[in-house]
């Protein structure tokens, strides 16, 4: 019985006519997830800077000012409302909403630059972009008219863009991170992500208790050892290490204020986790 040689001759004839000029690449496409509460002095700016992405979803935990408002005039940005789970679980829920598989995690008060956008075209262009599951970026923060430029503020390298099946976010209740599967590496930008904090001392102390709060929660689901002298010490040691090893003297007094302000978070951190020892609960 003889072989039909047509088929495979068909297909050489689409391969030898095929031109490699009239070829299209698919860009990829980018999704952006922020999540927000009361940001209407900031959220504008945000959105602005990240309109070159394919589509924003912003999860929004019941604002009572012209947050959502705001934002509904940006055609690319989808709202879903949800309840406050704490910083990862809201992001996953955004992440769940995205449609693409590329993902940009953004702040509210925070800024993308024009160079960012530029080098994210660039990478995505690149020859290894498939061997990339995550870019992280530096970040720079204003803080009461001034740009910090140490104090354990910067760089600050924080990883921002991944990809969702090769990366996700990790279980940290404070401070959530990107965790890059095995087999993928971490890309690096160049370009600040700048990022317009608190306004006043007040605002800055106040997260800093909260941070200190949701610091002592992480001690108690981790089950980390504990011990009565890391109350001063550890305060203490933040403080030397932000200062003195961080270069925060450079910043002048607002590294003074930084720096004590994350000691103070520290102390907050332990203080609470004893009363959670105690009582089992922090009280609010």
């Amino acid at each position: 019985m003889g072989i039909d040689v047509k088929p495979v001759y068909s297909e050489y004839q689409k391969r030898k006519n095929y031109n490699i000029g009239n070829f299209t690449p698919v860009p990829e496409k980018l999704s952006v997830i922020l999540i927000t509460k009361n940001e209407e002095k900031n959220i504008v700016r945000c959105l602005e800077s990240v309109a070159f992405a394919n589509e924003v979803i912003l999860v929004d935990t019941e604002s009572t000012d012209k947050t959502c408002d705001l934002a509904r005039q940006f055609k690319n940005v989808k709202i879903v409302q949800a309840q406050w789970f704490g910083f990862v679980e809201n992001k996953k829920i955004a992440l769940q909403h995205t449609s693409n598989e590329w993902v940009f995690w953004i702040d509210a008060d925070e800024v993308a630059p024009e160079n960012l956008q530029q080098e994210w075209e660039k990478v995505i262009a690149s020859a290894f972009f498939h061997e990339i599951g995550a870019i992280d970026l530096p970040r720079k923060t204003f803080f009461l008219g001034h740009w910090v430029k140490h104090s354990g503020w910067y760089p600050n390298r924080t990883v921002r863009f991944f990809h969702k099946s090769r990366a996700g976010f990790s279980e940290n209740i404070l401070h959530e991170s990107i965790c890059v599967k095995e087999g993928y590496k971490v890309a690096h930008f160049k370009t600040d992500l700048l990022h317009y904090s608190y306004t006043s001392l007040y605002q800055y102390f106040d997260k800093m208790n909260r941070y200190g709060m949701a610091g002592a929660q992480e001690i108690a689901r981790k089950k980390k050892m504990f011990f009565l002298p890391q109350l001063f010490f550890q305060p203490l040691w933040t403080f030397i290490r932000f200062y003195f090893l961080k270069k925060g003297f450079l910043d002048g007094r607002i590294g003074i204020i930084v720096c004590v302000g994350a000691a103070f978070s520290n102390f907050i951190k332990y203080a609470n986790y004893l009363f959670i020892k105690k009582y089992g609960y922090i009280e609010k």
